[in-house]
């Protein structure tokens, strides 16, 4: 295994264990990290994202969708997807 994919691998192992320790299936976080990791390689070819990435997901709540209580939504947390409210998180 190349230096390369063993990065890969330990991202996907450190997502996958995220995406469970928040309620995911077992068998559904390691597909969606993968996904991610095929996503991540082919950067520019596919534009979906998850709520874990993106800076309005706190406490398993999306906190820029609301719901019509105005209470923040759970949305499709484990969902690759297109949101226009989407902002990453670490950016300004």
């Amino acid at each position: 295994m190349t230096e390369e994919q063993e990065r890969e691998e330990q991202i996907v192992q450190r997502r996958a264990k995220r995406f469970i320790d928040d309620g995911c299936p077992t068998e559904e976080a390691y597909d969606l990290a993968g996904l991610l990791k095929l996503r991540d390689r082919e950067q520019g070819c596919d534009d979906r994202r998850i709520c874990f990435e993106c800076k309005h997901y706190e406490n398993k709540k999306c906190n820029a969708i609301l719901d019509k209580k105005g209470h923040p939504t759970q949305q499709l947390r484990f969902i690759l997807q297109r949101c226009p409210q989407f902002s990453l998180k670490g950016k300004k």
